[in-house]
């Protein structure tokens, strides 16, 4: 790390080793205390890879990430009434697009923004049918919710795993149907 890299940083992260790093580094410095990668499992390794990456989304959400507009989080709301009027899905990179944002916490955020809203109208939430692009599932982070049976649930140390079991496949297939025969049902929504 160079003294020109720390000046133009915002935010400058750290692991352990902020006494070594150049003069203007402590200001803006955070630090991070995972543990090595020597001698580790490969399951060692993967939680420290997940652990990195939570904390990588979200600094993108705190430091790097416009917040979703109001204009937008209706933008969101109606491309999933279409999808789900059509019985499809729309994948979380469409949805950043529309919203203008990155991953992590603020798609998030305006995901659940959304869902809140069709809870108070009656309605169910998206979730179901946002999906990875790569497995047309959505996330491992989707069965994290509390919301979900106690059997499905998984700790958040498995939110970015997008290995589905069979039965958490058939719980996002069964939600999804109950989205797509709603708003099917109900086009003034």
């Amino acid at each position: 790390m160079t003294p020109e890299l720390v000046a133009g940083a915002r935010r400058v992260v750290t692991f352990g080793c902020l006494d070594r790093c150049p003069i203007g580094a402590e200001s803006k410095s955070e630090d991070w205390p995972l543990p090595g990668s020597t001698a580790k499992s490969f399951e060692e390794l993967r939680e420290i890879r997940d652990e990195l990456s939570r904390r990588v989304d979200g600094l993108i959400g705190r430091y790097c990430v416009q917040q979703a507009t109001a204009s937008g989080i209706e933008d969101l709301r109606r491309e999933l009434v279409k999808a789900a009027r059509s019985r499809g899905t729309v994948n979380y990179g469409q949805l950043m697009k529309i919203l203008g944002i990155s991953r992590g916490r603020p798609l998030f955020d305006a995901i659940v923004e959304v869902d809140k809203a069709e809870y108070a109208r009656g309605a169910p939430g998206f979730a179901a049918i946002i999906v990875r692009k790569d497995t047309g599932f959505p996330g491992g982070g989707f069965f994290c919710d509390d919301d979900l049976p106690s059997s499905l649930r998984r700790p958040f140390s498995r939110a970015s795993d997008p290995k589905l079991s069979a039965a958490e496949m058939n719980y996002v297939k069964v939600a999804q149907n109950k989205i797509w025969d709603y708003y099917s049902a109900n086009t003034r929504t």
